[in-house]
Protein backbone atom coordinates (compact mmCIF):
# COMPACT_ATOMS: atom_id res chain seq x y z
CA UNK A 1 0.00 0.00 0.00
CA UNK A 2 2.61 2.52 0.88
CA UNK A 3 4.36 2.08 -2.14
CA UNK A 4 1.31 2.28 -4.04
CA UNK A 5 1.18 5.78 -2.55
CA UNK A 6 4.55 6.34 -3.21
CA UNK A 7 4.10 6.01 -7.21
CA UNK A 8 0.96 7.98 -7.26
CA UNK A 9 2.97 10.99 -5.52
CA UNK A 10 5.65 10.78 -8.18
CA UNK A 11 3.39 10.60 -10.97
CA UNK A 12 1.12 13.35 -9.50
CA UNK A 13 4.36 15.67 -9.05
CA UNK A 14 6.50 14.39 -12.54
CA UNK A 15 4.56 17.42 -14.34
CA UNK A 16 5.62 20.03 -11.95
CA UNK A 17 8.84 18.66 -11.35
CA UNK A 18 9.04 19.48 -14.90
CA UNK A 19 8.09 22.58 -14.78
CA UNK A 20 10.82 23.68 -12.48
CA UNK A 21 12.99 23.99 -14.98
CA UNK A 22 12.84 26.72 -17.04
CA UNK A 23 12.92 26.30 -20.71
CA UNK A 24 14.26 29.91 -21.79
CA UNK A 25 16.76 31.96 -20.10
CA UNK A 26 17.99 35.49 -20.84
CA UNK A 27 20.99 37.05 -19.10
CA UNK A 28 21.76 40.32 -19.20
CA UNK A 29 24.90 41.48 -17.27
CA UNK A 30 28.30 43.14 -17.15
CA UNK A 31 31.33 42.14 -18.04
CA UNK A 32 35.21 42.72 -17.12
CA UNK A 33 38.15 41.55 -18.75
CA UNK A 34 42.03 41.16 -17.78
CA UNK A 35 44.67 42.77 -19.87
CA UNK A 36 46.40 41.05 -22.64
CA UNK A 37 49.54 41.58 -24.84
CA UNK A 38 48.95 42.75 -28.54
CA UNK A 39 52.42 42.38 -29.99
CA UNK A 40 55.19 44.04 -30.19
CA UNK A 41 57.07 45.74 -32.87
CA UNK A 42 60.74 47.01 -33.20
CA UNK A 43 61.79 50.04 -35.82
CA UNK A 44 65.16 48.82 -37.41
CA UNK A 45 67.65 50.01 -39.77
CA UNK A 46 70.76 48.24 -41.55
CA UNK A 47 73.95 49.90 -40.14
CA UNK A 48 76.85 50.32 -42.53
CA UNK A 49 78.78 47.54 -41.94
CA UNK A 50 75.32 45.43 -42.31
CA UNK A 51 73.94 45.01 -38.61
CA UNK A 52 70.37 45.67 -37.92
CA UNK A 53 70.18 48.66 -36.01
CA UNK A 54 67.37 49.20 -33.62
CA UNK A 55 65.84 52.34 -33.22
CA UNK A 56 63.38 51.83 -30.97
CA UNK A 57 60.79 48.50 -29.59
CA UNK A 58 57.22 49.44 -29.33
CA UNK A 59 55.30 47.08 -26.54
CA UNK A 60 51.32 47.15 -27.34
CA UNK A 61 49.00 46.36 -24.69
CA UNK A 62 45.35 45.92 -24.35
CA UNK A 63 44.00 47.46 -21.25
CA UNK A 64 41.45 45.57 -18.58
CA UNK A 65 38.04 46.74 -19.39
CA UNK A 66 34.20 46.53 -18.49
CA UNK A 67 30.74 46.09 -20.78
CA UNK A 68 28.22 44.41 -21.54
CA UNK A 69 27.06 41.27 -22.45
CA UNK A 70 23.41 39.48 -22.88
CA UNK A 71 22.72 36.10 -23.58
CA UNK A 72 19.99 33.72 -24.72
CA UNK A 73 19.85 30.23 -23.52
CA UNK A 74 17.93 27.55 -24.93
CA UNK A 75 16.93 24.28 -22.38
CA UNK A 76 18.10 20.81 -24.60
CA UNK A 77 17.16 18.20 -21.56
CA UNK A 78 17.35 18.47 -17.28
CA UNK A 79 21.17 19.36 -17.68
CA UNK A 80 22.42 20.91 -20.93
CA UNK A 81 20.95 24.27 -22.62
CA UNK A 82 22.77 25.83 -25.85
CA UNK A 83 23.01 29.49 -25.26
CA UNK A 84 24.35 32.65 -28.05
CA UNK A 85 25.70 35.29 -26.22
CA UNK A 86 26.76 39.23 -27.32
CA UNK A 87 29.20 41.30 -25.60
CA UNK A 88 30.83 44.94 -26.13
CA UNK A 89 33.57 46.25 -24.39
CA UNK A 90 35.95 49.44 -24.85
CA UNK A 91 39.54 48.74 -23.70
CA UNK A 92 42.44 51.06 -24.49
CA UNK A 93 45.10 50.01 -26.47
CA UNK A 94 48.22 51.35 -24.67
CA UNK A 95 51.88 51.60 -26.34
CA UNK A 96 54.92 52.19 -25.00
CA UNK A 97 58.06 53.30 -26.54
CA UNK A 98 61.51 52.03 -25.13
CA UNK A 99 64.86 51.57 -26.59
CA UNK A 100 65.14 54.61 -28.55
CA UNK A 101 68.13 55.15 -30.37
CA UNK A 102 68.95 58.85 -29.22
CA UNK A 103 68.40 57.65 -25.47
CA UNK A 104 65.33 59.56 -25.86
CA UNK A 105 63.05 58.59 -22.38
CA UNK A 106 60.60 56.17 -22.58
CA UNK A 107 56.95 57.04 -23.72
CA UNK A 108 53.51 55.93 -23.36
CA UNK A 109 50.72 55.96 -25.98
CA UNK A 110 47.07 55.16 -25.27
CA UNK A 111 44.01 54.76 -27.57
CA UNK A 112 40.61 53.77 -27.41
CA UNK A 113 38.90 50.67 -29.18
CA UNK A 114 35.71 48.71 -29.38
CA UNK A 115 35.36 45.06 -29.12
CA UNK A 116 32.11 43.14 -30.40
CA UNK A 117 31.38 39.21 -30.03
CA UNK A 118 28.98 36.88 -31.22
CA UNK A 119 29.89 33.62 -30.09
CA UNK A 120 27.83 29.96 -29.57
CA UNK A 121 28.47 27.68 -26.89
CA UNK A 122 27.15 24.89 -23.98
CA UNK A 123 26.51 25.37 -20.72
CA UNK A 124 25.90 21.93 -17.94
CA UNK A 125 24.24 22.17 -15.29
CA UNK A 126 24.84 19.77 -12.46
CA UNK A 127 22.23 20.00 -10.15
CA UNK A 128 20.92 22.02 -7.18
CA UNK A 129 22.38 22.84 -4.11
CA UNK A 130 19.42 24.62 -2.24
CA UNK A 131 18.94 27.91 -4.46
CA UNK A 132 22.55 27.38 -5.96
CA UNK A 133 22.93 25.68 -9.52
CA UNK A 134 26.35 25.24 -10.39
CA UNK A 135 27.49 25.09 -13.96
CA UNK A 136 30.37 24.82 -16.69
CA UNK A 137 30.01 26.80 -19.97
CA UNK A 138 32.18 26.82 -23.57
CA UNK A 139 31.82 28.99 -26.44
CA UNK A 140 33.29 30.17 -29.23
CA UNK A 141 32.56 32.44 -32.25
CA UNK A 142 33.31 35.84 -34.15
CA UNK A 143 35.37 39.00 -32.50
CA UNK A 144 35.44 42.69 -34.36
CA UNK A 145 37.67 45.00 -32.77
CA UNK A 146 38.24 48.67 -34.35
CA UNK A 147 39.58 52.31 -33.08
CA UNK A 148 37.64 54.68 -31.74
CA UNK A 149 37.75 56.90 -34.99
CA UNK A 150 37.11 54.00 -37.07
CA UNK A 151 40.16 53.72 -38.81
CA UNK A 152 41.19 50.63 -37.72
CA UNK A 153 38.90 47.70 -38.12
CA UNK A 154 40.02 44.31 -37.83
CA UNK A 155 38.03 40.89 -37.22
CA UNK A 156 39.21 37.76 -35.63
CA UNK A 157 37.98 34.75 -33.45
CA UNK A 158 37.32 34.31 -29.59
CA UNK A 159 36.36 31.30 -27.15
CA UNK A 160 35.84 31.36 -23.50
CA UNK A 161 35.54 28.30 -20.77
CA UNK A 162 34.44 29.04 -17.64
CA UNK A 163 32.63 27.92 -14.52
CA UNK A 164 29.38 29.94 -12.66
CA UNK A 165 26.85 29.57 -10.63
CA UNK A 166 23.23 30.88 -10.61
CA UNK A 167 21.25 31.71 -7.72
CA UNK A 168 17.34 31.32 -7.74
CA UNK A 169 15.44 34.16 -6.22
CA UNK A 170 12.12 33.35 -7.34
CA UNK A 171 10.25 30.37 -8.80
CA UNK A 172 6.43 30.29 -9.75
CA UNK A 173 4.45 27.74 -12.39
CA UNK A 174 4.58 30.40 -15.20
CA UNK A 175 5.31 33.89 -16.93
CA UNK A 176 8.78 35.27 -17.61
CA UNK A 177 9.23 36.76 -14.69
CA UNK A 178 8.26 33.14 -12.75
CA UNK A 179 11.89 32.53 -12.96
CA UNK A 180 14.53 34.97 -11.77
CA UNK A 181 18.19 34.66 -10.63
CA UNK A 182 21.38 35.79 -10.07
CA UNK A 183 24.55 34.60 -12.50
CA UNK A 184 28.43 34.78 -11.58
CA UNK A 185 30.87 33.66 -13.57
CA UNK A 186 34.80 33.29 -13.83
CA UNK A 187 36.11 32.43 -17.33
CA UNK A 188 39.31 32.02 -19.67
CA UNK A 189 39.13 34.11 -22.86
CA UNK A 190 40.60 33.60 -26.03
CA UNK A 191 41.06 35.95 -28.36
CA UNK A 192 43.07 35.74 -32.02
CA UNK A 193 43.04 38.14 -34.92
CA UNK A 194 41.11 41.50 -34.21
CA UNK A 195 43.78 44.34 -33.85
CA UNK A 196 46.89 43.52 -33.64
CA UNK A 197 50.40 45.32 -34.03
CA UNK A 198 53.55 43.63 -34.86
CA UNK A 199 53.52 39.42 -33.52
CA UNK A 200 50.44 38.25 -34.40
CA UNK A 201 48.60 35.25 -31.86
CA UNK A 202 46.88 33.86 -29.13
CA UNK A 203 45.44 36.22 -26.35
CA UNK A 204 44.67 34.92 -22.92
CA UNK A 205 42.98 37.16 -20.35
CA UNK A 206 40.74 36.52 -17.73
CA UNK A 207 37.30 37.78 -17.56
CA UNK A 208 34.03 38.08 -15.11
CA UNK A 209 30.34 37.66 -15.72
CA UNK A 210 27.90 39.50 -13.01
CA UNK A 211 24.57 39.32 -14.32
CA UNK A 212 20.59 38.97 -14.07
CA UNK A 213 18.79 35.92 -15.52
CA UNK A 214 15.38 36.21 -16.14
CA UNK A 215 13.77 32.67 -17.38
CA UNK A 216 10.66 31.30 -18.27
Amino acid sequence: MTRRLLMCVLVLTAPALTQAQPRVEVTVGAVGTGASSAGTTRATLTNPVGDPLVLFTAEHRTQAAIGLEGAVAVRLSAGWLVELSGSWLRPDLETRVSDDFEGADPATLSSGTHRFTALLGAVREFGRRGRLVPYVRVEAGWLRELTADRALVENGVAAHAGAGLKYRVREAPSGWLSHIALRAEGRLAMRRGGLTLGDAGTRWSPALLAGLVIAR
